[in-house]
């Protein structure tokens, strides 16, 4: 009888773990080092740079992908919230728009486009590395802490430790690119990239027709972050193009003139 009773328990616990049993996950909570990038992240790196670069944010701009997603590996934190490669906070995104309603929805679906769309995430980007350099007269060092933590670091002083440490971890992550960016590696990728992308545009994602209705929600909010005026700025957020699509491809090889160079980060080493 006992022999038999076991036998049932083994049957109930082997008839649980197939009823509620959760898949097996490998979760990740740290970035790999830059050697060991791959090449998507390679892309991301790049992608950053070019987007910054003509505003003299190229390494900043691809030293902050790294720092916030590693590269386009961890694009969502759900605790601020933020999202996209450079982690933008999606409330205070939504707040340049007046035309947008704070909620719910709204949250989400620019978190969506922030995460899609890496276009606009750097212009969104950029935009607020260009907001702190005017605030703060160019000063890097205070650009880069502001966008950690806006005002907050000037007031408190966990703040501007944090902020701090974000800084010389950001600027020490510029180093490293400088460097990495000549590399036989990074260069073999960049070579690529062009045709990439170009075969991408050929490609572009069209609205679906599983959902008629929430398609033209979407675009409708789309249109009005993409195209719309911001009051506050006076700066158009429509989406430029940023890549060089032809057959030679210079940047980021030959170095340019970048915003961090004209100010003294030594303190870091």
């Amino acid at each position: 009888m006992q022999k038999y009773f076991m036998r049932w328990i083994a049957l109930l616990i082997f008839l649980g773990n197939f009823c509620y049993g959760v898949p097996e996950v490998e979760f990740k909570n740290s970035c790999v080092p830059l050697e060991n990038f791959s090449n998507f992240q390679k892309e991301v790196l790049l992608k950053s740079y070019l987007a910054g670069e003509k505003d003299g944010f190229g390494y900043t701009l691809a030293a902050i992908a790294w720092k916030e997603s590693c590269a386009g590996v961890y694009k969502m934190n759900f605790q601020d919230p933020s999202a996209g490669n450079y982690h933008a906070y999606i409330p205070g995104v939504i707040n340049r728009y007046p035309q947008l309603k704070q909620n719910g929805f709204t949250q989400n679906l620019v978190g969506a486009m922030l995460v899609e769309d890496d276009n606009f995430a750097a212009e969104i980007a950029i935009s607020e590395l260009k907001y702190w350099q005017k605030t703060h007269n160019g000063d890097w060092k205070k650009i880069i802490k502001s966008y950690n933590k806006g005002y907050s670091w000037e007031k408190n002083t966990q703040a501007d430790i944090q902020a701090e440490n974000y800084y010389r971890d950001v600027a020490q992550k510029v180093r490293q690119l400088q460097d990495y960016f000549q590399s036989t590696a990074f260069k073999k990728v960049a070579l690529e990239f062009p045709k990439k992308i170009y075969q991408e545009s050929l490609g572009q994602k069209q609205l679906s027709n599983d959902n008629p209705q929430a398609d033209l929600k979407r675009k409708e909010v789309q249109e009005k972050i993409l195209y719309s005026k911001n009051p506050q700025k006076e700066e158009s957020f429509l989406l430029l193009p940023i890549y060089q699509v032809g057959t030679e491809f210079a940047a980021p090889m030959d170095k340019k003139p970048t915003i961090i160079k004209e100010f003294d980060l030594i303190e870091v080493y």
